[in-house]
């Protein structure tokens, strides 16, 4: 039999890397099994996560704490793989962000906590590796509530600092928790800390509830009732942001965690945000209409797709006919599943506010809702953070194209942050992620797990060519090899258009010169000369061709020779006529901290751009530029670099412009590309 919603808690593990994430989920993991210590190896259970010691996707697991039925959402760490991140934030119902009590506010720190406040999930927060040297509890506190605000408060203290941190004494309980002992006295020397802390506790308690608040105002003690169900309702609210003291490596504070969650986290009931599609908020009603939207897809080479789902709305059972209203496909349900790292646990119901997988849905894919025929609902996909590296990608060894593309949709399935594109200006299939260790770790998954090998390399800048001035040339095609022959002859004038005019073609045939049903065969020929330019290759445009004259055979004439002959005409006029080189430049919006904005300003002008102004966002500045793209294919490692990471860029086409003749050789040379000689 199912739970009811009122008794799970859906939390989701953030942070930094090296925080310790992981590794306390499987401390909460080992705790609710009985055991001592961690369970190990349930969430990094990929073979690539053990061979480079951190968490590279999500992971789901469940465990039973005290009655509550808690699913875990473990995630990484690193900003290359952060979209899993942004991803649990929407389907979990209480975010436990996880710092490092050395260097509590990270990069990803940041990040992830924006998106939360963005998708407005409650926080917890969990300050784990006390026991190193160099930490002290208090200062951590202050840096948080500096940074995320008076909300900000301890639930508990540790007792005892670095080396000798051996437990923690619960402000609310009163109670010391030391070796697996209890006692109800303030730990010696804790005195005057111990007060301070409980002062700001309750204050806060009070400050979150108007009744609680004139209850303290007035003098009155609050209850240890009325301080757990204000800490509860707090959290719930974003009022209270309460702080865990932890070494999980030492296993201590790991079940004082598990009690707040468990006690104090929100079910899936207190929180109302699921809006559908149509703007309508869907309750977690287990009697209600049925809703399950897909958060992850697992794909597995032997077992297939695996799709990790939130119960929005209903209850479910195996085998149950179900729609995708995206596609319109119907979707049958096989068995039901509670994830536990890459194990399953079969279950006979789902129930509304529950995380469960099925196996092998057809047309169902990451981030589409599921729903019965009579009642379609849908939820709007998650929206992630945008690709800033990308690879030119193709099969390595010839005839296994269809493999290599086929295994990295399977691979962009699982994980929606990679986008495979074809490029349609210079013709290659482009995949694009977060960072380079993001794809690279595509590109490995792919060859380890369908046996394929993926060439990729820096992707071509899509350069044009144009034309600086008027000419006239003409294009003369005879062939004569016995029997019937081939003759056309057309000349024609060129002339530059305004930039983004794209072709214009003119008949100025006047007399006959060229009989009519052979003009198309000029302009066609001339089409396909502009495909590859005189000077480096590249489309030819921004040009009017205005054909003039020419000559025809009455028996040797035909629109193979007349298109010929256009072709040769374009060419030998394109050639007179000062042609150059168009590169793209980008529109580039950097957010960065305000003490880093001078080196970006100063990188971005390195690079050729041009700055295009300055604005405040939040706590924040966008710098604004137009750089040339050729410049831009280093920029998210650079930038990385360049801010410690502290920086995201956004990057959109803006328009084509010429390149400087003295620069021409360096920008093709980055891009692949040589100047053809014959062309002065």
């Amino acid at each position: 039999m199912a739970r009811e919603p009122e008794t799970i808690r859906n939390v989701c593990l953030i942070g930094h890397r090296g925080s310790g994430k992981t590794a306390l989920g499987e401390a909460m993991l080992g705790l609710a099994s009985g055991r001592k210590g961690a369970a190990g190896n349930i969430l990094d259970h990929a073979e690539e996560e053990g061979e480079r010691g951190m968490t590279l996707g999500m992971s789901v697991a469940h465990l039973e704490w005290k009655g509550r039925q808690v699913n875990v959402l473990d995630t990484p760490g690193d900003g290359g793989f952060i979209a899993d991140a942004f991803v649990a934030q929407r389907v979990a119902d209480c975010a436990v962000l996880v710092v490092h009590a050395q260097d509590p506010i990270q990069v990803v720190t940041e990040r992830v906590w924006r998106r939360g406040e963005k998708e407005e999930i409650p926080h917890i927060v969990v300050v784990n590796h006390l026991d190193r040297e160099r930490t002290d509890f208090s200062e951590v506190v202050e840096q948080l509530r500096t940074r995320f605000g008076p909300a900000v408060v301890p639930l508990n203290l540790p007792i005892g600092k670095e080396g000798d941190f051996k437990g923690v004494y619960g402000l609310l309980s009163g109670t010391a928790f030391v070796d697996g002992q209890q006692t109800n006295e303030v730990p010696d020397g804790m005195e005057e800390e111990v007060e301070e802390a409980r002062v700001l506790m309750l204050e806060t308690i009070a400050e979150s509830d108007d009744t609680l608040l004139e209850k303290y105002l007035e003098g009155e003690e609050l209850s240890t009732e009325e301080m757990f169900e204000g800490i509860r309702k707090g959290i719930a609210d974003g009022l209270i942001i309460p702080v865990l003291a932890t070494s999980v490596e030492k296993m201590i504070g790991v079940d004082r965690v598990l009690d707040v969650i468990a006690g104090s986290a929100p079910s899936p009931v207190d929180r109302s945000r699921w809006i559908t599609e149509e703007g309508e908020e869907l309750p977690c009603d287990p009697d209600g209409p049925f809703a399950a939207y897909v958060f992850k897809t697992f794909v597995d080479p032997f077992a297939g797709r695996l799709s990790a789902l939130r119960i929005v709305s209903g209850r479910c059972r195996s085998d149950e006919a179900l729609t995708n209203p995206r596609t319109g496909s119907a979707e049958r349900l096989g068995g039901i599943s509670h994830l536990m790292g890459k194990e399953r646990v079969s279950i006979d119901e789902a129930v509304a506010g529950d995380i469960v997988a099925v196996a092998k849905l057809k047309e169902t894919h990451t981030f589409d809702t599921l729903c019965r025929p009579e009642a379609p609902i849908s939820f709007a996909p998650v929206e992630l953070p945008e690709p800033t590296t990308a690879f030119a990608v193709g099969a390595k060894t010839r005839g296994e194209e269809e493999k290599v593309f086929e295994a990295i949709r399977k691979v962009a399935d699982e994980d929606p942050s990679l986008v495979l594109q074809r490029s349609e200006d210079t013709g290659e299939d482009i995949l694009s992620g977060l960072a380079q260790m993001h794809v690279e770790l595509a590109l490995e998954r792919i060859h380890r797990r369908y046996g394929v090998e993926v060439e990729a390399r820096a992707p071509k800048v899509p350069f044009k060519e144009t034309i600086a001035a008027s000419a006239q040339a003409q294009g003369r095609y005879k062939k004569q090899t016995g029997g019937r022959g081939q003759f056309g002859d057309a000349r024609i004038e060129v002339s530059p258009l305004p930039r983004g005019s794209g072709f214009e073609f003119e008949d100025g045939i006047v007399g006959g010169a060229i009989p009519r049903q052979y003009i198309p065969a000029v302009e066609k020929g001339i089409l396909e000369a502009m495909r590859e330019g005189v000077l480096a290759g590249c489309p030819v445009v921004d040009v009017k061709v205005r054909l003039y004259d020419g000559a025809f055979h009455s028996v040797d004439s035909s629109e193979m020779a007349f298109k010929i002959a256009g072709s040769m005409a374009f060419k030998n006029a394109v050639a007179q006529a000062r042609p150059v080189l168009l590169e793209p430049y980008v529109k580039v919006e950097v957010l960065a901290p305000t003490e880093l904005v001078g080196e970006v300003m100063g990188d971005l002008s390195g690079r050729r751009g041009r700055p295009m102004g300055i604005e405040q966002r939040g706590e924040r500045q966008v710098v604004q530029a137009e750089v040339p793209q050729v410049e831009m294919l280093t920029y998210a490692r650079d930038l990385r670099s360049i801010t410690g990471g502290r920086a995201n860029f956004h990057v959109e086409f803006d328009h084509y412009e010429e390149v400087p003749p003295n620069l021409v050789e360096k920008v093709l040379a980055a891009n692949g590309t040589r100047v053809e000689e014959k062309v002065g």
